[in-house]
């Protein structure tokens, strides 16, 4: 099972429910370093309390340590806010600015009270950046901020991201919000589906141009780090707050492998343990390494096992280990209904059995009377 969630001080609201059998796999509830039969020791100098690395086309997890350990979400819950604003706000919809957003604490966009953006420019904004005003703004268009973080939410209960809670969708440190790296690797694997982040989230800048003649054209430039210094690198979005620290989750793609790698309460900034955690990925990929656990719910649709393992007696021992897995694993958070059904059909066939018998002694004791 993961370790307590690590949600600062002051929590007034109880943790979130344990599901029955870790999502993702057996070994994605381990609190160490989780790496497949065989793999390499991951890279020196890493100081996140946790981390995982996934492919992006198959949600295979290839290395983690404390998946589902719950920390700070920061400035990368955004991505969730990001998700359902383009799903439910048009992109042309006129928001005005208020003094309300020029007021929220962290890294602004600059947008002006009485100002006049158009949605698709914020999100965008969002997407590259902290832009805790365009936050802000998109929050209040959703219905407000509770309101917002509740869409958040059921989002994250649909992809089966249970170690997620959002209270603040700005990714503020207050009582209750939380994730993982699984969360967040998950979470981010979904939105790198939908064209709009996709294209914003691997822009090295963004340009939001208000609606009037006042207004000159705002320009800012991505966050994130490994754009400019990791070849290969598609995206991500990072955060830093006191309680959640440094935080991070990125993507990059090599020789036609596409990586996810999330990064969680790091000492240090997370860019240069991402980029050696993505080196790594790539590594364990190419040597074509027994995944440890699917970014879905229960392991759902297993990989298959790799072709080329290095010994018949590892593969065997791998693929036992797989297949326990996933008969550990196979009822996942739905075991307890798809228990209870079955329950009900043995007992019915009890049942009619059983009448069936009844009915027969009684026949055999009216042929005797006669």
């Amino acid at each position: 099972m993961p370790p307590p969630a690590n949600e600062g001080n002051g929590d007034q609201l109880p943790p979130l429910d344990l599901p029955k059998d870790p999502i993702g796999g057996a070994r994605m509830g381990d609190c160490g370093v989780v790496l497949p039969p065989n793999a390499t020791l991951p890279p020196d100098g890493l100081t996140a309390d946790s981390w995982l690395i996934a492919d992006q086309a198959t949600g295979d997890v290839l290395a983690s340590y404390a998946p589902h350990a719950r920390q700070r979400p920061a400035g990368t819950i955004k991505v969730l806010l990001a998700m359902v604003a383009l799903k439910e706000i048009p992109a042309d919809k006129v928001i005005v600015g208020t003094r309300e957003d020029t007021r929220q604490p962290g890294t602004k966009v600059g947008i002006i009270a009485d100002g006049k953006y158009a949605a698709g420019d914020l999100i965008r904004a969002l997407i590259v950046m902290p832009a805790a005003d365009a936050a802000n703004a998109l929050a209040r268009e959703l219905g407000g901020a509770d309101e917002a973080a509740q869409k958040m939410n059921n989002l994250a209960r649909e992809l089966k991201a249970l170690d997620t809670r959002v209270v603040n969708p700005n990714g503020n440190d207050v009582p209750g919000q939380s994730t993982s790296a699984f969360d967040t690797a998950l979470i981010y694997r979904e939105a790198m589906r939908i064209p709009e982040f996709a294209d914003a989230t691997g822009s090295k800048r963004v340009q939001i141009k208000p609606q009037g003649n006042r207004n000159t054209t705002i320009t800012r430039n991505n966050d994130n780090k490994l754009l400019n210094t990791f070849k290969g690198a598609t995206g991500g979005k990072a955060g830093t707050t006191n309680a959640a620290q440094n935080v991070f989750v990125g993507s990059a793609e090599r020789d036609g492998r596409h990586l996810i790698v999330s990064v969680m309460r790091s000492q240090s900034e997370p860019f240069p343990q991402a980029a050696s955690l993505l080196d790594y990925g790539f590594t364990l990929a190419a040597a074509r390494v027994q995944p440890i656990g699917k970014l879905a719910g229960a392991i759902d649709q297993p990989s298959p096992a790799p072709q080329d393992t290095p010994s018949s007696a590892e593969n065997e021992t791998t693929t036992l280990a797989s297949s326990n897995t996933v008969a550990r694993s196979a009822f996942g958070t739905a075991g307890l209904p798809i228990t209870i059904l079955a329950g009900l059909v043995v007992l019915a066939g009890l049942v009619m059995t059983a009448r069936r018998k009844m009915a027969r002694a009684k026949r055999l004791r009216a042929q005797q009377a006669r």
